[in-house]
């Protein structure tokens, strides 16, 4: 029995959205499925932002500026978490009927080993 072949999905190297560098408008097209339509650019590039910002407020970690060595490591759980954000925020627009004021889990999950706490 043989294994059926996938295809592997390659992320390209676009260039970063200012303010926004933790992960690309290409790259969000792919994790959402997209294409290459641009007609929803300009809502992706709102939603990018807010996700990194959001991943950046409740980790205390600025993902986007920092090059030390723990930032660059923790980066691409980072990345994952706002795609995943941007994911769920693009497929629900509205904000009815969704406790506004929690991440979504698997988002939690992902950023919770990434928080600084300040002593």
């Amino acid at each position: 029995m043989t294994c059926p072949v996938v295809d592997v999905v390659e992320i390209p190297d676009a260039a970063p959205i200012p303010d926004a560098e933790l992960i690309t408008l290409d790259q969000v097209k792919i994790h959402l499925r997209l294409g290459s339509s641009n007609r929803e650019d300009a809502y992706l590039a709102i939603l990018i932002a807010a996700a990194v910002r959001a991943i950046e407020g409740a980790t205390g970690c600025d993902f986007v500026n920092d090059l030390s060595a723990t930032a660059l490591r923790d980066r691409a759980v980072a990345a994952q978490a706002a795609l995943l954000l941007v994911g769920q925020w693009y497929a629900n627009r509205e904000a009815t009927g969704q406790n506004l004021t929690e991440l979504p889990l698997a988002i939690t999950f992902l950023i919770a080993p990434l928080r600084k706490f300040v002593v």
